[in-house]
This record gives structure tokens, C-alpha cells and sequence, in this order.
């Protein structure tokens, strides 16, 4: 496959992923602030796919061999990134949900507890 069959193939990818952004923000699952910041970057995704030659003063001082390779540890460092903080809020919706089942059970208990008295 040439680069300009790379070129279509992410260009399609980031009209779905505009796509998938705008139904979710529309829906209101994601805010104003959040749909801006990941039009920024998939705009700048599509700019830096069709024109990759603005990228390589900084990979000539960042000794690294094609562009491609600096789009691999840019993604694996986002990935890294979002990975923890989903696990940071996975833990912290555990113990918010954790002490609402237990405030809960406890009410019910109390409940069944003054019906038995009655």
C-alpha cells in the first residue's frame, strides 16, 4: 500500500472519530470544553497525516527515524495517560458506589427492623 492509501485510510478514521465525537456531544455525554479539545486534535491529526514533512525538525533533533515512529510513541504515551486516569476514576466510582450500596443496605435493614417492632 503507497502513503496515499495510509493517508485515506487515517483520513476516514478521523472523519469517524469527528463523527462519533459530535453524536456524543449532541447526546450531552461529553461536554462543550472536551468536543473542542478533541476536534483540536483530530484536525491536527489530519493536518500533520496529509503534511508529515512539518514534523521533521523536530524528529531530526529528537533523533528519530520516520515520522511514523513519532506518532507510535505519541500514542503509546497517550494511551499510557488515559489508562491510569480511567483506572484512577474506576477506583474512585468503586468506593462511591461501594458506600452507597452500604448506606442503602443499611436503611433497608433499618426499615425491615422497625416493620418487625410494629
Amino acid at each position: 500500500m503507497n502513503i496515499i492509501g495510509v493517508q485515506l485510510i487515517l483520513l476516514f478514521f478521523a472523519i469517524f472519530m469527528v463523527y462519533v465525537l459530535y453524536v456524543h456531544w449532541k447526546k450531552q455525554h461529553i461536554p462543550s470544553k472536551v468536543f473542542v479539545v478533541w476536534l483540536i486534535v483530530w484536525f491536527s491529526f489530519t493536518f500533520f497525516v496529509f503534511f508529515p514533512s512539518i514534523l521533521q525538525p523536530l524528529i531530526r533533533d529528537l533523533f528519530i527515524i520516520r515520522v511514523m515512529d513519532l506518532g507510535m510513541i505519541g500514542a503509546f504515551m497517550i494511551l499510557t495517560y488515559l489508562t491510569i486516569v480511567n483506572n484512577i476514576q474506576i477506583g474512585i466510582h468503586q468506593k462511591e458506589m461501594e458506600e452507597l450500596v452500604r448506606k442503602l443496605a443499611i436503611a433497608n435493614h433499618q426499615k425491615r427492623k422497625i416493620k418487625r417492632v410494629r
